[in-house]
């Protein structure tokens, strides 16, 4: 309505122009609404993921964190060490 009202003189504005013009901007929101609800569609789908998980990939994973905590491990001696040494 604040578009129409800007755009126009309301006072030279035909009730048939008001009425189309009215319905022409409640087709859009509904445009609108329809688009923004497929794009919500879009954006759930695109956020799903996978479950599936092989026996390499968790191998992997074991692997990983084995190394992980190792490195982890070698790293905590190092700065007690390291702490000893400055004393």
């Amino acid at each position: 309505m604040i578009v129409i009202s800007e755009s126009r003189d309301l006072s030279k504005l035909s009730t048939a122009e008001l009425f189309g013009k009215l319905m022409e901007h409640e087709l859009e929101l509904k445009r609108l609404k329809e688009q923004e609800t497929v794009e919500r569609k879009t954006k759930v789908l695109a956020l799903k993921k996978s479950v599936h998980n092989d026996n390499s990939e968790e191998e992997e994973n074991v692997e990983h964190d084995e190394t992980l905590s190792l490195l982890t491990k070698r790293f905590s001696r190092f700065l007690k060490k390291k702490g000893r040494d400055r004393t």
